[in-house]
């Protein structure tokens, strides 16, 4: 059996279907949300649109694989490194530093990572490119690698669990109804609106995807007799499999 670092990224198909319909490729996507996840976004407890949902959902699996302390054999010879490091990047992120502008403070600790990452091991993240497919790659960059090793986990392990949580159909049955959908597809949603992307791409829509989507909002209206959070969200990942199925089929 291969090493989980050598198996390819498994790619959900609700994930697939999601970036389908709001037509965002999936290598964007993740790009955005890597870009997003950084040491010291990890330790501000403000709010800051794309880095507080990245790096939240890096804290809900870090917590999930029960990989609570930072710590693991890749930084077994840089004990003091990292600590010292991670303290310096914890009082920018402080109140400590009130006068400092975010995006200053962020840019700031970028000496305190380059420190951790020149002097760990790399096991988990041995590459800064990662392969969607043959030709389709990601960019990992210095605080993904760190995070990476420092909570022994996989890029592809933190990506899957990204993807996992985002589902059109579970997110648009929520409407109308008490629940919400959950922030990692609230962060998709952003992305899928613009956030993160190139401003200047101009999207071009067919007869029959504009057909689609008109049909999209009606068949929303027509669920709404449903209180079932369930019920609603199987009817409309019938709806969207079937977009998708149908588009990939031309």
């Amino acid at each position: 059996m291969k090493d989980l670092k050598d198996q390819p990224i498994e790619i959900p198909l609700e994930f697939k279907v999601a970036c389908s319909i709001y037509k965002v490729s999936i290598a964007e996507v993740l790009q955005i949300f890597i870009d997003h996840v950084t040491l010291y976004d990890l330790m501000d407890k403000t709010y800051h649109e794309g880095f507080s949902e990245g790096c939240h959902t890096l804290i809900y699996c870090i917590k999930k694989k029960g990989k609570i302390n930072p710590k693991g054999r890749s930084m077994r010879n840089c004990k003091d490194i990292l600590s010292h490091n991670l303290h310096e990047i914890e009082i920018l992120a402080s109140k400590k530093k009130r006068g400092w502008k975010t995006t200053t403070k962020r840019s700031y600790t970028r000496c305190f990572v380059d420190s951790i990452y020149n002097a760990m091991e790399r096991f988990y993240a041995p590459a800064n490119t990662l392969y969607l497919d043959e030709v389709t790659t990601l960019h990992l960059n210095k605080n993904f690698c760190v995070l990476c090793e420092m909570y022994e986990c996989y890029p592809k392990e933190f990506l899957e669990y990204f993807m996992s949580y985002i589902s059109v159909a579970d997110a648009h049955a929520c409407m109308g109804m008490k629940y919400k959908p959950n922030f990692i597809y609230t962060f998709f949603f952003k992305i899928a609106n613009g956030f993160g992307r190139d401003a200047t791409t101009m999207i071009e829509l067919t007869d029959w995807e504009l057909d689609f989507y008109e049909r999209m909002n009606a068949i929303r209206l027509e669920i709404h007799i449903i209180r079932d959070l369930q019920k609603r969200a199987d009817v409309l990942r019938a709806f969207y499999l079937t977009h998708y199925q149908t588009m990939n089929s031309n």
